[in-house]
């Protein structure tokens, strides 16, 4: 199981976290969670500003133990 805090993934200062055992499952934690609490980002989103942020998660995914 990992933990992710939306902060880590360009929420600033959200204290939102999402603990899941697999990527797909955090990802859609943190869709579900950007809806509600970020609609403003949501909204605001490009096709690159989301393959940048798949690569931003990757990369934390992969580094959090």
């Amino acid at each position: 199981m990992k933990t992710i805090k939306c902060s880590q993934l360009g929420g600033e200062t959200c204290t939102f976290e999402v603990s899941a055992e697999t990527p797909e499952e955090a990802k859609q934690k943190f869709s579900d969670h950007a809806k509600e609490a970020h609609p403003e980002m949501v909204a605001a989103a490009t096709r690159e500003s989301m393959k940048e942020w798949g690569e931003m998660f990757d990369k934390v995914w992969a580094e959090t133990e």
